[in-house]
């Protein structure tokens, strides 16, 4: 077992971890100004240097805002600044076949808890937008480019379902993370409506209530997308080789 010596941490990063302590504890809120720097330099016993390293790290999680002549900021993370930090990341992992592998079970594993959940949970209104997707998902066979764009709909007002930002959003970002899968996806003859015919599994297990229904036709219908997308790639390399 290869245990590592402890690092001491530096002294910005012990800054960092006290200013994002205290937002997560509520002592700072939301588009509160933090002190000036002289005081901030006082009250951490810290240089100019320190500080200005511990709200730059501060700047790039987007947990504070800086501008030019300014106080800094607090301002709560939203998907959009998460997802803009994670994508160099993303890109690199994603080149990889394990990083892809690992991008299909994350989806998997996101829509399949959460069909369950709104077979539950969804409310009459929240079955007529999915049902809308549904009808704009039928209408687009025959053009792959709008096909592609109400399927990632018809999903997404599943996931909306859950009435939590934060997977509305993750699941948004995984989207666009694997537009290349479903791009693949699609290229297949008979893709559009093996898919359109699994959205509709997925729809009428919703309608009946049945989450065990909903479970097991989402992991088919991701199941299926995921081995055709595979299938593509090995004939692509085949191809090329």
């Amino acid at each position: 077992m290869g245990f590592q010596p402890v690092r001491k941490a530096r002294l910005y990063e012990q800054v960092t971890s006290q200013i994002e302590r205290m937002i997560v504890q509520g002592q700072l809120v939301d588009g509160e100004l933090l002190p000036a720097e002289k005081e901030l330099m006082s009250r951490f016993n810290v240089s100019r240097a320190t500080l200005r390293e511990a709200l730059l790290s501060l700047q790039q999680k987007g947990i504070i805002d800086i501008r030019n002549g300014e106080r800094a900021r607090v301002t709560k993370s939203n998907m959009d600044k998460l997802v803009s930090a994670m994508s160099g990341a993303v890109s690199i992992y994603l080149s990889e076949d394990e990083g892809v592998h690992r991008f299909q079970a994350l989806r998997k594993t996101l829509e399949v808890a959460i069909v369950r959940t709104a077979a539950m949970t969804a409310t009459s209104d929240e079955l007529e937008q999915i049902s809308a997707a549904l009808e704009k998902n039928r209408a687009a066979k025959g053009n792959n480019i709008l096909f592609s764009q109400t399927d990632v709909i018809f999903h997404l007002e599943i996931i909306r379902v859950s009435r939590n930002p934060l997977l509305v959003g993750i699941y948004q970002a995984l989207t666009g993370w694997l537009t290349e899968q479903r791009k693949q996806v699609l290229e297949v003859q008979g893709a559009e409506e093996t898919a359109f015919t699994a959205h509709s599994k997925i729809f009428m297990a919703l309608v009946d209530r049945n989450k065990d229904r909903a479970e097991e036709a989402m992991a088919e219908h991701i199941d299926t997308v995921i081995s055709l997308y595979w299938s593509q790639v090995e004939q692509s390399r085949v191809e090329a080789a």
